[in-house]
């Protein structure tokens, strides 16, 4: 699957024909639609995971996020069971240097974004009832009586229709639900990040509080006209290896110009090397444009801010959650709020079921959710135990 489009492996199609409600489509291979298609193929289904990039892996693979949240509470323990933590055991094995660490009163994994696009890779291809196809994308879904019926796919250059047991939508900006009724998706609310890697940095170049004095220093000089206004919201963090560093620029996405932000990203490389700790930097790798909220499909039930401030619990719990409310505000920058020490809330199959379409599931980052409610449900940790929960109940039928 390494950046072509996977085939389907023999036996699919007479597998897929042979079951009674059709294989499971689940659509979009980053953390939900990954985790989704691995919980529902070990519960026994047949499932066709598709990606319409060149590659699986998502926005932590895709945009560079080296620091996956969700994955632990504040006191360093799993928040989900299962495949979530089978993930940080893989990406461990895999790469001495994958390990918790705290940020402020909040716990990561350090990740190498290559490292993780490959462990997961290898972990889809040991799924012999998962079917992958990357370069690919679902067209047209046709309902009846309420109900998903069949789906149009374009798999490379040609056309297949396939009726599914159900779909899922895990495209991360609600792209299938999108082609049923875009009025079932809510417009996002949220700036985008884009990350870029620099190396050649002196070692503990953000040790605090040097890391601090930065931020402080490149406001200044937004501020003074020295470096781009692209950069007012920049945010450094130390990377894996001992001279990288990752920047990460906050951006609307849709004013976002490629071109013009070769142009910051240059200016702000010559003015970092006028840094001490900075003066060997180099420009390594750049990130897709990771869009933090593309928007959240209206679901059965719209988990709210305050059912997570209360650590509400859910009949129908898929997965919990715990991460901050990190809402990257479009006009204001970042507004971030802990929870009370010790919360866990409860994410409800309610919110992952698209409202008036049996069938028809949203998981990850378009989950149904109130702005602020889905900017601390989106991180990646989360979005493997949603995508998890929802896979194993579709698999064993357990759903309306």
């Amino acid at each position: 699957m390494s950046g072509t489009r996977a085939q389907p492996h023999s036996g699919f199609e007479a597998r897929a024909a042979g079951t009674a409600n059709g294989p499971l489509l689940v659509i979009g291979a980053g953390a939900a639609g990954m985790a989704c298609a691995l919980a529902a193929a070990r519960g026994g289904a047949e499932v066709l995971l598709l990606e319409r990039a060149a590659d699986t892996g998502g926005t932590v693979a895709d945009a560079l996020i080296h620091t996956i949240g969700g994955l632990f509470d504040e006191a360093g323990e799993p928040v989900n069971a299962g495949l979530p933590l089978e993930l940080i055991e893989r990406l461990m094995a895999a790469d001495p240097r994958t390990a918790p660490r705290r940020i402020g009163r909040t716990r990561v994994l350090n990740v190498d974004p290559a490292v993780y696009r490959e462990v997961t890779r290898r972990w889809l291809a040991e799924e012999s009832r998962i079917t992958c196809l990357t370069d690919s994308e679902v067209t047209a879904i046709e309902t009846r009586d309420g109900r998903v019926h069949g789906v149009r796919l374009r798999v490379g250059g040609g056309e297949r229709r396939l009726h599914p047991r159900a779909a899922v939508d895990a495209s991360g900006d609600a792209a299938a639900v999108r082609l049923v009724d875009p009025a079932l998706v809510e417009p996002g609310e949220a700036l985008a990040g884009l990350v870029v890697v620099v190396t050649g940095a002196a070692t503990g170049a953000l040790a605090f509080p040097k890391g601090v004095a930065l931020i402080k220093h490149i406001r200044a000089a937004v501020a003074a006209g020295e470096l781009p206004e692209a950069c007012a919201t920049l945010w450094p963090d130390s990377g894996i290896a001992a001279d990288e560093v990752y920047l990460k620029l906050n951006l609307s996405a849709a004013d976002f110009d490629g071109e013009r932000m070769q142009g910051t990203l240059a200016q702000l490389l010559d003015w970092l090397r006028r840094l001490p700790e900075f003066a060997a930097a180099r420009l390594g790798p750049c990130g897709r444009l990771g869009v933090r909220d593309g928007g959240r499909v209206r679901g059965r039930y719209r988990l709210q801010e305050a059912d997570l401030k209360s650590a509400r619990r859910f009949e129908d719990a898929v997965c919990a959650g715990c991460w901050p409310i990190e809402h990257w505000h479009p006009e204001q920058g970042i507004k971030l709020e802990y929870l009370p020490p010790g919360t866990r809330y409860d994410i409800p199959l309610g919110a992952l079921a698209v409202a008036g379409i049996d069938g028809l599931y949203a998981a990850g980052k378009c989950l149904s959710a109130e702005p602020r409610a889905q900017a601390s449900a989106r991180v990646a940790g989360t979005c493997w135990g949603m995508g998890a929960g929802l896979g194993r109940l579709l698999a064993a039928g357990e759903v309306p």
